[in-house]
């Protein structure tokens, strides 16, 4: 193709995407069809050779790894951004966390249409802790399985919120490369050192939100599956930004405040389609604003963030989460004291020296 024409496309491109995301910015009212799509890869993630024979732990067995201090992380994190195949948009969370023999469990529904949301965060004992394949779960509220014996290729989540009128049941099925948080899946987490990894995946299934039943267009949906533990947590909080980029690319961002006298922890992997991984500085200066007090905990959040990497490019991208202070969507508590807020969100700046657009979270959880 003529270098010409390349140009004329990419720049039409870049003006589609931009429009998509100033629409949305400021109406719901008419949604495209392919707001978002499913990975780059067709190819599961365990035969990816980096996950396979790379300088990292053995994914398999890391997840049914047990934490065994209360003080520590052993999440479970999976966030779908679905299109049904009636044509609506959905941002859904479900999430568990096992450690010292307690856990907890809970949800977030975010209907991108209408602006309704509800959220559920349960402290409870699981009821079945697999040994050797992934199962967690908490009598019939939830369970979340691995179909297969490697523990990664498919895994499945079973949930019932009765308060929220919500449930599900999806099947997601990681693809490409495994992003590991750091380069290796290893980094220090406020004091001490916690090991974490994401990945795309592909995503099917049906759920049922206030007695209607949809079903996941698995051709125009998503999933970021988020797999995390370690012994201790940040006693100042954070910061996560999960980009999806429009072009295929990810990047995790993880802003971790000082704690007992360390350095502040501000870093970005980025995945690409063709499994290559990077690691960025980023700025511990994120630029909040849009902010919004929580009727329930009396927390303020923010709506938007301007996030700067420190690459030779000088990337800058932008969180921007729709109609948030009008919305107010995205937190989970357990009581004013421990409430986090998971925002669904839209990406655009720079990237490398290109124009980008794309969608995902922030997720703020901020000590009190």
């Amino acid at each position: 193709m003529p270098v010409n024409s390349t140009k004329i496309l990419a720049g039409l491109w870049f003006l589609c995407s931009y429009a998509r995301v100033a629409a949305l910015s400021n109406s719901f009212t008419a949604l495209p069809g392919d707001l978002w799509l499913s990975p780059p890869s067709t190819e599961p993630a365990i035969n990816n050779p980096f996950v396979a024979s790379g300088p990292t732990y053995n994914v398999s067995s890391n997840q049914v790894v047990r934490v065994e201090s209360t003080t520590g992380l052993n999440s479970h994190w999976v966030g779908h951004w679905i299109t049904t195949t009636d044509h609506l948009h959905f941002f859904l969370i479900t999430f568990t966390n096992v450690v010292g023999g307690g856990g907890a469990n809970g949800c977030l529904v975010y209907s991108l249409e209408t602006g309704s949301s509800s959220s559920s965060f349960i402290t409870d004992t699981p009821t079945t802790i697999g040994q050797d394949r992934l199962k967690i779960q908490f009598g019939n509220q939830y369970e979340l399985q691995s179909l297969t014996d490697d523990n990664i290729s498919a895994i499945n989540v079973v949930a019932n919120y009765t308060e929220n009128n919500f449930s599900l049941n999806t099947t997601f099925q990681p693809r490409g490369s495994l992003l590991f948080n750091g380069g290796s899946g290893s980094f220090f987490w406020g004091s001490d050192f916690n090991q974490g990894w994401a990945s795309p995946a592909y995503t099917s299934g049906v759920f049922t939100l206030n007695g209607t039943t949809h079903t996941i267009d698995s051709k125009r949906s998503t999933t970021w599956y988020d797999r995390q533990w370690g012994d201790t947590t940040p006693t100042q909080g954070w910061h996560w930004f999960p980009i999806q980029l429009d072009n295929g690319i990810r990047i995790s961002t993880w802003i971790v405040p000082a704690d007992k006298g360390s350095a502040i922890e501000a870093f970005a992997t980025a995945l690409y389609p063709n499994g290559r991984q990077e690691v960025v500085s980023v700025s511990p200066d994120m630029k909040p604003s849009n902010p919004w007090v929580s009727s329930k905990t009396n927390r303020t959040w923010f709506g938007s963030f301007e996030v700067s990497f420190l690459d030779e490019y000088n990337s800058v991208i932008k969180a921007t989460s729709p109609n948030v202070t009008i919305r107010h969507f995205g937190e989970a508590s357990f009581g004013a004291g421990f409430a986090f807020c998971d925002s669904f969100t839209l990406y655009s700046g720079t990237w490398k020296g290109e124009k980008v657009s794309g969608w995902g979270i922030v997720e703020q959880w901020p000590a009190t």
